[in-house]
């Protein structure tokens, strides 16, 4: 089997099944890819698009194809030298009728075998009697959708069980508080009239039947009061989902089971784990895992590959490191994101974006600020009950202590959630230290260093009387005391709280630039130096050389193409300050009462001129109900008017009237074409060298389904729409070379091309790429500001790879891409090399030995170059 060396996400359901990617197996594989990197394939729920919300650890999705359908995909792989590596669940399930060790625990409560399966907090009494479960599924009050005959008690006989419906909710009843006789002693006819008389008794007596209910492991509410009263953890704030124990063995090998069979059987050759900050001992679960995979690859088939491939979802904050110890492959990429992104912003554009941004958002003071604000507004909403029950145990910790009895518990909450708001990482690993005694190498990261900056930072803005709580609080959160459930309590608050805040609040709040506002980034940096990046790619490859290269995933806010062309207003952000002006003035008339205001209006011009499609001038419906689709969302996600649960109608209301009407303005539409057209090309150029970028420094590159051609897509669903493969494949069938492509750009083939083209090399000198050196190219001084070089160097092999920096400094031609009055023959490039170098991409283009650039008379050239030496390599 091929070396990991390309993967490709595919989002399996059942409108593109298993059998479904079999069909373009061949596609992918000319392409270049050697692993197909897969989105959840076990049970879920009927009509799922994204897998994640699991029912079932021990089969194959019906919808998706099942296990027939994995067989064939992984069959048709194999078959031609490629593995398949499979996204897991281990952090949630989804709740339900449809999940049967949930329902046994609704059913029998803390004697049920799968009790301790879920995060359950058997003992709050807090809005319900103890050990009960708090189901927040109604769609009113509990009392009125009694009194409205909303609780309907039915019979299953198929499963011989009594469960209470409401509209799709259905809640079983425990049989030992509603027996039933057994069919066989009183006879068929008798059975089914008892069944009919219990119906009947509770269906039309709501004293009985609320009687009933209270007898059950379950109390039912209103989902309004999910937030503050839960007590089982969500994933996110999403009630839906309810965390696993998996740090329990037994639900390790439960949830595991048939996933590693499929391993040890070679079906799949490595897994990608889903959201690894929920989990109580992230350590502790990597080492496990890893281990079991190990264990397994002695019966493996001969054909696979020696060492277990292990990705995980993390976000790395700056300056944060994955610990060692994990002994994961790498992560699935928001850091190269992040790395590659602040390489191509301009940061000469910088003070005038801010001017911008602070002129429609006077009441902004910082990004710093703001995502603390958010921070500290959602610790004390959506998940104010996860907040809640935490102060409430460090508060009774203080009554135990006589140094700290006079302190309140307000003040108690004060500090613990200015604590949180302060850490810039998304959690701590303290439980995988201390919790089951297990040895503290399941951590050796950097992560406490935040929380200790965190303390330091909050000790200089609160009254110096605190200061002995707060030292005491900082302990405890430490877990300098071994309490390893406090600890697993503050890490599982601390990680949905940076997720919600940040990613889906403060990135929707922030429109300085949205190319900055993206998963695993941070908007309050702008840009780095070519330096900086250099670094950043020698430290990757000495320590996560097979990392993934991610710029576009099913999760990200706007496509890699989209953040990519918006980059370019860093390079011309006057010109973009003055366009914003005159198209608010244009489009004045349209305004509603209500809004948009100022910050949607900038946020939503950068939306539109992000995925503006390259061959319209006026866009169509369906372009409209994208950028419908998306307004409402962002309203909601920003939560400044109105939010998910509370929308604000009139305000949502006159946003969507104002794209309507502005996407008819021909005005407006005249001038923005106008400024869309002066920047496409530019962005352009910036997205291949992201591609180039992403394909030949250190670590694996990952593309995700679709992305091969362009990618203007906007946050989900709009970055889940079906792939046209006909078209893609119909492209490739054409064999034209990078060069051809070039000159119909605009259709996003010369993407493709330079994505096969590098595959191919790559494939050719594998550990050119695998093992290789980094090696940072000095640039002429002219060119230090609009190009970017390295060299990757194995042996007596070596490549020269040359991109644009800021691709409007270039000033592309809009018909083909050219430089040519920028970047011309006879220009010297680079510093003296030892090598002259000949071109894979363009015919006959060369560097000599003295750095000097040499492109033939006919050759439309732009500097996005992956150079050979011109002797043959070995």
């Amino acid at each position: 089997m091929s070396n990991l060396r390309a993967t490709l996400r595919l989002q399996i359901h059942n409108e593109f099944t298993l059998y479904d990617a079999c069909e373009h197996i061949d596609y992918y594989h000319s392409l270049g890819i050697s692993h197909l990197y897969l989105s959840p394939l076990f049970e879920s729920r009927h009509g799922s698009n994204h897998g994640y919300d699991t029912i079932d650890y021990n089969r194959i999705s019906q919808e998706r194809g099942g296990e027939p359908g994995l067989l064939a995909l992984s069959h048709a792989a194999h078959t031609r030298n490629m593995g398949l590596i499979l996204d897991i669940v281990p952090n949630h399930m989804a709740v339900g009728s449809d999940n049967k060790w949930w329902q046994d625990v609704l059913t029998w409560g803390r004697s049920s075998a799968y009790a301790s399966f879920f995060d359950i907090d058997w003992d709050a009494t807090q809005h319900r009697p103890e050990n009960t479960i708090l189901l927040p599924f109604l769609d009113r009050p509990y009392g009125l959708a009694l009194k409205d005959g909303l609780l309907t008690l039915f019979y299953n006989e198929e499963k011989e069980y009594f469960y209470i419906q409401h509209y799709e909710h259905c809640f079983p009843i425990c049989p030992d508080h509603l027996p039933l006789p057994s069919k066989n002693d009183v006879g068929a006819e008798k059975w089914y009239n008892s069944i009919q008389y219990t119906l009947d008794v509770y269906n039309d007596n709501a004293t009985d039947l609320h009687n009933l209910l209270e007898k059950q492991n379950y109390r039912l509410a209103w989902w309004r009061v999910a937030d503050e009263t839960i007590n089982w953890r969500r994933f996110f704030n999403i009630t839906e989902l309810v965390a696993l124990n998996i740090q329990n063995d037994f639900v390790f090998d439960a949830v595991h089971s048939h996933a590693l069979t499929l391993y040890e059987q070679g079906v799949v050759d490595g897994f990608r784990v889903d959201h690894i900050d929920g989990l109580a001992q992230p350590g502790y679960y990597c080492q496990r895992l890893r281990e079991e995979m190990a264990k397994r690859q002695a019966v493996r088939p001969s054909s696979s590959p020696e060492a277990p491939i292990l990705y995980v979802e993390k976000i790395l904050a700056p300056e944060e490191k994955l610990p060692p110890t994990w002994q994961v492959t790498g992560t699935t990429g928001y850091d190269f994101l992040e790395e590659i992104s602040l390489l191509l912003h301009d940061n000469s554009g910088e003070k005038a974006l801010d001017s911008l941004w602070k002129e429609v958002a006077p009441s902004w003071s910082d990004y710093a600020t703001e995502s603390q604000n958010a921070r500290i507004e959602v610790a004390e909403s959506l998940l104010s009950g996860t907040t809640d029950n935490l102060i409430d145990h460090l508060y009774r910790l203080t009554r135990q202590d006589i140094t700290l009895r006079d302190f309140t518990k307000r003040e108690v909450r004060l500090i613990v959630v200015k604590l949180l708001s302060l850490i810039r990482i998304y959690r701590t690993y303290n439980a995988d230290e201390i919790g089951k005694n297990r040895s503290s190498s399941a951590h050796s990261g950097n992560q406490n260093i935040f929380l200790e900056q965190a303390h330091k930072e909050l000790k200089t803005k609160i009254p110096s009387r605190l200061s002995l709580l707060l030292n005491w609080l900082n302990e405890k959160l430490a877990g300098k005391d071994d309490d390893w459930k406090r600890v697993q309590a503050f890490e599982h608050l601390s990680a949905p709280l940076a997720a919600k805040a940040i990613e889906d609040t403060v990135f929707y709040r922030y429109g300085r630039l949205l190319s900055r506002n993206d998963v695993g980034t941070d908007p309050a940096q702008f840009s780095i130096s070519s330096t900086k990046f250099h670094q950043a790619m020698q430290s990757r490859k000495t320590n996560l050389p097979q990392s993934m290269l991610t710029t576009a995933t099913h999760d990200h806010k706007r496509g890699e193409d989209a953040r990519a062309r918006l980059t370019v207003l860093s390079s011309i952000s006057s010109a973009w300050r003055e366009a914003v002006s005159r198209w608010s003035t244009l489009n004045k008339v349209h305004r509603g009462k209500n809004g948009p205001d100022s910050r949607d209006e900038l946020i939503l011009y950068q939306t539109l001129l992000g995925t503006w499609p390259l061959e319209q001038t006026i866009p169509d419906a369906s372009f409209k109900k994208r950028i419908l689709g998306w307004q409402i969302k962002a309203i909601r996600e920003a939560k400044r008017h109105g939010s998910w649960t509370d929308p604000d109608k009139e305000y949502e209301a006159d946003c969507t009237a104002f794209i309507e009407k502005i996407l008819t303005h021909e005005p407006f539409l005249a001038e923005f074409t106008l400024f869309f057209q002066k920047i496409a090309p530019a962005g352009a150029l910036n997205s291949l060298a992201q591609t180039v970028l992403r394909f030949t420094v250190p670590g694996v590159p990952d593309t995700y389904q679709g992305t091969e051609w362009w990618d203007f897509s906007l946050v989900d669903p709009d970055n889940r729409q079906a792939v046209d493969y006909k078209s893609r494949k119909k492209a490739l069938l054409r064999h034209e070379s990078f060069s051809q492509t070039a000159q119909h750009w605009k259709d996003g083939i010369v993407k493709q091309i330079l994505i096969q083209t590098i595959l191919a090399f790559r494939q050719n000198f594998p550990e050119l790429f695998s093992e290789g050196d980094y090696v940072p190219i000095t640039l002429k001084p002219i060119f230090k500001n609009s190009l970017f070089c390295f060299s990757r160097q194995e042996g007596n092999n070596k490549t020269l790879v040359l991109v644009p920096k800021h691709g409007f400094l270039l000033e592309p031609d809009s018909i083909d891409l050219s430089t040519s009055d920028y970047v011309k023959t006879n220009d010297e490039i680079i510093e003296n090399t030892e090598n002259e170098w000949k071109s894979i991409l363009w015919n006959n283009v060369k560097i000599t030995k003295k750095g000097t650039l040499s492109i033939p008379d006919s050759c439309h050239y732009f500097p996005i170059d992956i150079l050979i030496p011109s002797r043959p390599i070995s």
